[in-house]
Parts: structure tokens; C-alpha cells; sequence
């Protein structure tokens, strides 16, 4: 296990551009182009925390369905998964450490950008509220994490690229990551309020500037991770049996 999880930290995060870049740099360029570049006048500290947490959901969404799924296909294409059977570890010891990178990054996620909040913004939370933050960070992300290891069953990686990308941006668009969701039309408003995306970052605006959590995002992160979780079950099932017990690309 141990070797399994260094193996994965060093091609997750260590050596994997597209994860520095992407998932952690682009959303901090975007959390400093709109609290202060695209800005005028006073800046309400809420909207920077608010913001902070929507750049937070937005670089977990890009890790897991970009990131997350086409290393997945990818270790399938290259055998690496029949290779892993054959092994005293198996393949619990893989998924086990491709499920603690994938929190592990989501936890960089927030530190990252909690820094710039502080620093840039001097946005001023409690540790309680931190605290929060992460775990809420954490489980809520959850859904999209789902999502991502659905999408790695595609059986082309360009396939996944294009998929990946015509989920990706309209969501984060419609769930409003990118700008406020009143700005939206009003007819698209009630599908971008079913997204997970949009649960998970509404908990963090509520704790960030302490709001009352709302059963309903609560309700809604849960739907859609047993949601989720039963389908890519299913999926897994079916593929199991066409490939004989190993889940082939």
C-alpha cells in the first residue's frame, strides 16, 4: 500500500502539470482577476470568501473530471489494472490510494486558495469556520468525484476530453462558480440550482460568511452521490462481466 500510494502522489500531484496548472493555478488566477482586477470601488469582504469557496469547488470539479478520469482510462488502456490483480496488494491497495490522492488534492485546493483569501484579501475566518470549509470541501466534492470515475469508462480518451469539457464549464457556469447566478437567465437558474456544484459551493458562501446551512444542500450533495454511486456500480457490474472480472478500456 505504501508503495502504491507513492507511486500515485508522485504522478497526481508531484509530476502532473495539468493538475498544477489547471486545477490550482487557474482558479487562483481567476479568484485574483475578479476580487481585484476586474473590480471597482470597496470590495464586500463577503464576496471574497464567497468567491474563495467558488474557486475551491471549481478546482475540485476540474481535478476529478479531467484529472481523475483520464488517469483512470488511461491505467486501463495500459493494463495496468490486470497488472494490479496479480499482486498481493490487488486492487483495493490502488483504489484505496487513487481515493486518498484525490482528497489529498482537494485539501491543496483549499489551502491554496485559503491563502490567497487571506493574504490578498485579508479575508478573516475562525479555525471552526476553516475547519468547515475543508470538510465541507472535502465530502462535497464527493458527487463530482463520482462523475469523474463514470466518465473514465468512456473508451477513448479523446472521447473523455470532449465529454469532459461539455460537462465541466456549463456547469460551473450554470451552478455559479464563475459569476453570480443572478445574472443568469431566469429560465436556466433552476437547472444550475440541481447541480451538485452548486450545493456544495452554496455550504461554503453559508459557513464562509456565517450563514445558516441549508437542509436542502445537504439533501441535495447526499441525492446525488448515492445517485451516483448506484450508477457507477451498475456500470462497474457490467463491465466486470464482459471483461471477466477486470474492467477493461
Amino acid at each position: 500500500m505504501n508503495a502504491q500510494l507513492v507511486f500515485d502522489g508522485k504522478r497526481l500531484i508531484l509530476r502532473n502539470f495539468s493538475f498544477q496548472f489547471f486545477s490550482i493555478l487557474m482558479p487562483a488566477g481567476f479568484y485574483l482577476l475578479f476580487t481585484k482586477v476586474m473590480t471597482s470601488g470597496t470590495v464586500p469582504a463577503s464576496f471574497n470568501a464567497q468567491y474563495m469557496g467558488s474557486m475551491i469547488v471549481y478546482s475540485g470539479t476540474i481535478s476529478a473530471i479531467f484529472g481523475l478520469a483520464a488517469m483512470l482510462l488511461h491505467d486501463r488502456e495500459e493494463g495496468l489494472l490486470q497488472w494490479l490483480q496479480l499482486t498481493p496488494g490487488g486492487l483495493k491497495a490502488y483504489y484505496g490510494s487513487i481515493g486518498f490522492w484525490t482528497l489529498v488534492m482537494n485539501a491543496i485546493s483549499v489551502l491554496v486558495m485559503g491563502i490567497l483569501a487571506v493574504v490578498v484579501n485579508q479575508v478573516n475566518l475562525s479555525i471552526w469556520q476553516w475547519l468547515g470549509v475543508l470538510l465541507t470541501a472535502l465530502i462535497g466534492q464527493l458527487p463530482v468525484i463520482l462523475l469523474g470515475v463514470m466518465l473514465s469508462f468512456l473508451n477513448r480518451a479523446e472521447t473523455l476530453s470532449v465529454i469532459s469539457n461539455l460537462v465541466t464549464f456549463p456547469m460551473a457556469i450554470i451552478s455559479g462558480l464563475w459569476w453570480p447566478m443572478s445574472i443568469l437567465p431566469s429560465w436556466l437558474r433552476p437547472i444550475g440550482k440541481t447541480m451538485p456544484t452548486y450545493f456544495v459551493n452554496d455550504l461554503l458562501g453559508q459557513i464562509t460568511t456565517h450563514g445558516t446551512l441549508k437542509a436542502t444542500d445537504i439533501m441535495g450533495i447526499g441525492a446525488w452521490i448515492i445517485g451516483l454511486a448506484l450508477v457507477a456500480l451498475v456500470v462497474t457490474q457490467q463491465l466486470l462481466k464482459r471483461g471477466n472480472g477486470v474492467v477493461k478500456a
